[in-house]
């Protein structure tokens, strides 16, 4: 009896279970592939299919301001039900195929709904994967446009773009849409939107002549994803969206070190940090009429910053043609002329992260410079070069006999310097006791100094020409770039030397020398085409190892009797070639301004108005180039309201070209 009693609730809980019928929930193969398998499952002894559900649309996330129309798919067999379901809960039971419901959702609350289709069969449940609709009447904004609106300094590599409050339809962006003018004419444009979907970009197909106005509009016809309208469109009298973009970029405006007085301006150089943003150095006087400091400014990316204190040598000194190199590192080196009360005297100092540092040992002379010797031998004109560790410069000097020498010496990781080549560095270029000056120093893919400088061609007040010397460190010696020494020494033409004019009757001075790729040197300096004629800018190229060859017809911004001077010339690693130079011309009001040029299939082609660079100032003064890696130039120059060559500055401004 026991065992029977505990038998029977068994049994009797066995039966209840068989007479309850409950049905079982699977998922509904949401996987839409045809060949999702199915399974069998016995149900009063006939076999069932699994069933595959999907929603078909919307397929993926839908926004919606208005309705959704939700399309279910159900394969496998016929469902004795279907269900959609929103959040989990019943929104609709379409009855026959195709399973649709047209969902307004102007009456639900801005979220994100979670949607789900459900079939039924035989009491078993199949269940879809889930899509996403997104419910969003809220109308499309533009949040901000870069450049602002009225910007008058715009970098033409500046990207034009339009940053909205939530993603646009990418369908709705389209020339239609969007529309770009320059000086009021239509034009080509790329459109590209950002992944995310709020950032468009506009950009010109080709870059239109500068200086321009460029206006954009946006239409209302561009809507969210939702399909919600553009609520603030962009228009021409509704929301404009104009700036001018000028032909050359200005870093900031007129730049001095010393403000609200009327302190002058004199000698700047520049070279350009990693990342393209120009380091500029000047002398200018700490109080008017009194004595000069070098100032290196650098641009931060917003305006230009000092480096540092002032830079003087000397107690009481003042600081003269600065010349500037980047160092290995990515920080600048500076060198200038001081005097000392009694010599002038070359320094060279390297920014070293928040402080300059003197290179080197002190002060730069090749002479042996003694007070009781009453004859001041000074140092002039540095040009300074690096190469990895190594720091060269050159300078002119004059020795007690009243000859100007050209000195080139060099520092090994900022250690004492020591001349290059025999008798303390010295370069001379004519067999006789003549003076050369304002040298321009390179260096080579050999790490060889390679000097170009002006020089007699006999003594006694003979012309200049210009003369290319090169360190051959094997012979430890100097010797002609190209071509090698020849000539009649009587005439005073020497082959070794470059003239506009060869025989000796002009004046050739004030050479640039820069060096591209394949060591090609390109030279430039300013002498008369003509005996008596005007003074123009005339530009050589080495070709091959024993001849130079000129760059087009001499150089000069008028067709007129005019002085052109101060050449400086910049090679890129490409062989891209700009030079700079000034020019004095009567019938230009009489004023003296800097043009700058480039050249391309062979010719000099113009980058700035017939003007100048800087159009409507008084006079533009010594300017000086960079190139970027993009390679476009970089200017800077003196403003000053007097003409002439040797005037100084007021304010100095720097610009690149913008394309």
């Amino acid at each position: 009896m026991p065992i029977k009693k505990r038998i029977i609730p068994l049994l009797l809980t066995g039966w209840m279970s068989a007479c309850i019928n409950v049905p079982e929930i699977e998922p509904g193969g949401g996987n839409p592939r045809p060949d999702a398998g199915s399974a069998e499952v016995p149900d009063s002894g006939t076999p069932v299919s699994d069933l595959a559900v999907t929603i078909t649309s919307p397929a993926d996330t839908f926004y919606s301001s208005t309705s959704v129309t939700i399309t279910v798919e159900v394969r496998g067999g016929v469902a004795d039900a279907v269900q959609i379901l929103k959040d989990g809960e019943l929104l609709a039971t379409p009855t026959a195929p195709p399973f649709q419901y047209t969902w307004d959702t102007t009456l639900d609350a801005e979220r994100e709904y979670t949607i789900t289709a459900r079939a039924v069969r035989a009491g078993k449940s199949f269940v879809s994967a889930p899509v996403k609709v997104v419910v969003d009447r809220t109308n499309l904004q533009v949040a901000s446009r870069t450049p602002a609106q009225g910007s008058t300094n715009v970098d033409y590599r500046t990207p034009f773009q339009v940053v909205f409050t939530k993603p646009v339809k990418a369908t709705t962006v389209n020339d239609t849409t969007v529309s770009f003018a320059v000086a009021g004419v239509q034009a080509e444009k790329t459109l590209s939107l950002s992944s995310d979907g709020k950032t468009l970009t506009i950009k010109p197909k080709e870059r239109p002549t500068l200086p321009a106005t460029f206006s954009f509009g946006l239409s209302r016809g561009i809507t969210d994803l939702a399909g919600n309208a553009l609520a603030n469109p962009i228009t021409s009298t509704s929301s404009p969206w104009s700036f001018e973009v000028p032909d050359w970029y200005s870093f900031g405006g007129p730049l001095e070190a010393i403000t609200g007085t009327d302190t002058k301006l004199k000698d700047s150089t520049m070279v350009l940090d990693r990342e393209g943003n120009p380091i500029v150095a000047w002398s200018e006087e700490r109080t008017p009429g009194k004595r000069s400091s070098i100032f290196v400014y650098r641009w931060d990316g917003r305006a230009f910053v000092p480096m540092g204190e002032p830079l003087n040598g000397t107690p009481l000194g003042s600081a003269f043609k600065a010349s500037m190199a980047l160092g290995s590192d990515g920080n600048p080196i500076i060198a200038w002329e001081e005097s000392d009360g009694f010599n002038e005297n070359i320094y060279v100092k390297r920014w070293i992260g928040s402080s300059w540092q003197t290179v080197g040992t002190g002060p730069l002379s090749a002479e042996n410079d003694t007070r009781s010797s009453r004859v001041p031998t000074p140092a002039h004109n540095p040009s300074l070069a690096v190469k990895g560790n190594q720091i060269y410069v050159a300078w002119d000097e004059r020795d007690t006999a009243n000859v100007s020498n050209i000195y080139v010496w060099m520092s090994v990781s900022g250690g004492g310097f020591l001349g290059v080549g025999p008798n303390m560095g010295r370069v001379h270029a004519v067999p006789r006791e003549t003076s050369s000056s304002k040298p321009s120093l390179v260096i080579d893919s050999y790490d060889q100094p390679i000097v170009a400088f002006q020089e007699q061609t006999l003594e006694q007040y003979s012309p200049t020409n210009i003369y290319v010397m090169k360190y051959i460190s094997t012979n430890d010696k100097w010797e002609y770039a190209v071509p090698p020494f020849r000539g009649d020494e009587s005439t005073g033409y020497i082959s070794g030397g470059l003239s506009a004019t060869p025989g000796g009757e002009t004046w050739a001075k004030d050479c640039s020398l820069s060096i591209g790729p394949n060591n090609i040197l390109y030279l430039a300096w300013s002498e008369e085409s003509t005996p008596d004629g005007a003074r123009d800018i005339q530009v050589f190229h080495s070709t091959g190892e024993q001849s130079w060859g000129r760059m087009g017809p001499a150089l000069s911004a008028y067709n007129a009797y005019t002085y052109a001077s101060f050449p400086n010339i910049k090679t890129s690693p490409t062989g891209k070639t700009f030079l700079s130079w000034q020019e004095f011309s009567w019938t230009n009001e009489g004023s003296s301004q800097s043009f700058i040029s480039t050249w391309e299939q062979n010719s000099w082609a113009s980058l700035s108005s017939i003007d100048g660079i800087n159009v409507g100032q008084e006079n533009s003064l010594r300017s000086t180039v960079a190139i970027d890696q993009s390679e476009r130039p970089i200017i800077a120059w003196f403003e000053s309201l007097n003409s002439g060559e040797y005037f100084p500055g007021e304010y100095i401004y720097i610009r690149r070209h913008n394309h």
